[in-house]
């Protein structure tokens, strides 16, 4: 072939991919100017119709908003206009909203045969917009509907939206619900959306303790984790399930954390078995359980913890020097036979805890070798 045809096309590439270039910026700057263009329209439709008639916008207005609503762009524009009318005041906008909850109502048919992208986003704006007076049949309908969707941002926003209405009985279903779907939720998204319920907490905490044993391992340690944070639930069932070797590694663990915040008498010495297990495979639990002694202070809780400091794992030696400090153990009383002995790990482990906490060990042979090593 001759070279100048190969540096002809070469050339003739170069120019496509320009054009290709510059086209799509001109796209994508139109579209953003239509897009603001449209924002801004939105956010003037609903100032007026907030000022004029916030407690009863008109049939007119609900019906244009209606029209609007059913596009992913109009959803968006309603969404960002909203956020922008926050300096006419929580009340007025309250009122505004209540208004026009039977707009999500009617939206809500529409939305069960859209893309789970539309879906998602549609949950999205019920969560943070709708504010009806009762409890809609047909907008719970289609979140417990969702909660079945194939991908998970489609499922945590359907859920999202059931525990924003703070309504204990529909939130206890889509929890037996999005259980029984059988597809994996990450149970720390479980357990932000529970922390975040705006209802009674201490009544969801309840309704989960009686739940608890007909819940899958991942919903579990959702549930643990929940009613740990809230100092609620059964702790001989905690006990019980952490005890139990058949059970869960998961779940036993979330029930080691959960005495770490909920000292339990009767699972301290548990705790310290597990906490001292030298089992293969179960440092992560003696990782944790090093932790959760250090609300069980006493003479046998530090000789156990001083024990861990000796650890193989790098883990277990520092949660169990952590606990150590938590507990107020003195270095030059309860720790000067570690920090004058010949275990080299447990020394330099004891030095680097204390340093965190900004008392650096300096005066002894640890805090020197931690030093000398830095």
């Amino acid at each position: 072939m001759n070279v100048e045809w190969i540096i002809f096309f070469y050339m003739a590439v170069s120019i496509a991919m320009a054009l290709f270039d510059l086209g799509l910026a001109a796209f994508q700057h139109a579209r953003e100017t239509v897009f603001v263009r449209r924002n801004e329209r939105m956010a003037q439709m609903l100032y007026e119709e907030i000022r004029r008639n916030a407690g009863f916008p008109t049939p007119e207005h609900k019906s244009e908003l209606e029209r609007q609503l059913k596009t992913l762009s109009g959803l968006e524009a309603f969404d960002q206009s909203m956020d922008h009318l926050e300096h006419l005041g929580k009340a007025e906008r309250d009122r505004y909203l209540l208004g026009i909850s039977e707009v999500f109502d009617n939206l809500a048919p529409l939305y069960m045969n859209r893309k789970e992208l539309n879906q998602a986003y549609f949950c999205y704006i019920v969560k943070n917009w709708y504010r009806p007076e009762e409890p809609s049949p047909v907008i719970d309908r289609m979140l417990m509907l969702f909660l079945q969707g194939d991908t998970v941002y489609l499922r945590q926003n359907a859920f999202e939206a059931i525990a924003g209405q703070g309504n204990v009985d529909t939130m206890a279903q889509a929890i037996v619900a999005i259980d029984a779907s059988e597809r994996f939720h990450h149970p720390r998204l479980f357990t932000e959306t529970l922390m975040s319920f705006p209802g009674d907490k201490r009544a969801l905490a309840e309704r989960l303790s009686g739940l608890i044993d007909g819940l899958t391992p991942s919903m579990q340690v959702a549930a643990t984790n929940f009613l740990r944070m809230q100092h609620m639930g059964d702790p001989q069932w905690f006990l019980d399930k952490m005890v139990d070797e058949s059970a869960s590694q998961e779940v036993r663990i979330a029930c080691v954390r959960y005495f770490m915040s909920n000292p339990y008498e009767p699972a301290r010495e548990p705790l310290m078995r597990l906490a001292a297990s030298t089992r293969g495979g179960e440092w992560e639990f003696a990782s944790v359980a090093n932790t959760a002694l250090a609300s069980y202070p006493g003479e046998d809780t530090i000789a156990l913890l001083k024990n861990s400091l000796s650890s193989p794992v790098w883990y277990v030696r520092f949660n169990a020097a952590k606990s150590l400090y938590d507990l107020g153990a003195q270095p030059e009383r309860d720790l000067k036979d570690i920090l004058d002995g010949s275990d080299r790990f447990a020394r330099e482990m004891l030095a680097y805890r204390w340093s965190l906490e900004g008392v650096p060990l300096s005066n002894t042979e640890a805090g020197e070798e931690m030093i000398a090593s830095c």
